[in-house]
């Protein structure tokens, strides 16, 4: 196979979901936290007529910390709709974008995103003990330090008091070192980290790395990459996995063959995750 010949991103069109016929509750733009003027929203989805509290999963949508309004049109929602159906509650959420504010504003809102639904449990039924996240991508990267950093870490004054860890976490083809790029990615990153001093900058991407905290002690993860990914190699996710296994962490990689950087083909690596979330969410 000629690699240059395989897209740098796959984009896909994710279908229409019939959420009354799916017996699916769907909340459209539930606004979490605002900054100045502008309102940033989540999209909750939970089994219809549900009255329990249930495992919960936050979808963190990639688009290179930069491309607008991927919340509602980019994501896997088949697959979605069908974790809602096995008991789930599913979050969808916004966040900054680098156009907006210079990181860590995106992970502080993913962070917020997480105590916002903690403060809100009984509404959108969410069980605060059983929270994961899942991400593509650049929001693979966030889901990472979700899990990968404690509450002092990217924090701000939304919801004080209320946790922001999580439990498990699912990271798409994720970059997880973010110290030194160049080429395409160097631009991509000059937006994401626009300090004008340089100590500052390299401390702060530093800090923007998932590498860097591998060897604390993790919540459980199941990263997946395809082996001919252009735009972020597959080595991002194998050096990750092998300083959290050798840490003693609970971490698999899950290779797959033949696919770039996107959403993955064949219904296997969706089962994956229904296991991975189960064991984890489910077990007592």
């Amino acid at each position: 196979m000629n690699l240059n010949e395989v897209p740098l991103a796959k984009v896909v069109i994710p279908p229409n979901i019939d959420y009354e016929k799916e017996k699916i509750t769907f909340v459209e733009g539930v606004e979490y936290v605002h900054h100045g003027q502008k309102a940033y929203r989540m999209d909750i989805m939970y089994p219809a007529g549900t009255v329990n509290l249930l495992p919960t999963v936050i979808w963190v949508h990639g688009g290179g910390w930069s491309d607008e309004n991927l919340t509602r049109k980019y994501l896997p929602s088949i697959e979605i709709a069908e974790l809602v159906k096995k008991g789930y509650v599913v979050a969808s959420i916004d966040y900054r974008l680098s156009q907006e504010a210079r990181f860590p504003a995106q992970i502080e809102d993913c962070k917020t995103a997480v105590r916002f639904l903690r403060a809100h449990t009984k509404i959108f039924h969410v069980d605060p003990v059983r929270i994961a996240a899942w991400g593509e991508s650049a929001g693979g990267h966030l889901v990472e330090l979700m899990a990968f950093t404690t509450d002092e870490e990217f924090t701000d004054s939304n919801y004080i008091g209320i946790s922001s860890c999580i439990q498990a976490v699912i990271p798409w083809y994720a970059p997880t070192d973010l110290r030194e790029k160049e080429g395409e990615e160097k631009r991509i990153f000059d937006k994401l980290f626009a300090y004008e001093d340089e100590a500052e900058r390299r401390k702060i991407r530093e800090m923007a790395s998932p590498i860097v905290y591998a060897t604390r002690n993790n919540p459980p993860t199941l990263l997946m990459h395809g082996d001919i990914d252009r735009l972020v190699s597959f080595d991002n996710s194998k050096r990750l996995y092998e300083a959290m296994k050798e840490a003693g962490n609970d971490v698999e990689l899950v290779t797959v063959p033949g696919q770039g950087h996107g959403f993955f083909e064949g219904t296997d690596y969706y089962h994956k995750i229904y296991e991975f979330l189960d064991r984890i969410l489910k077990t007592e």
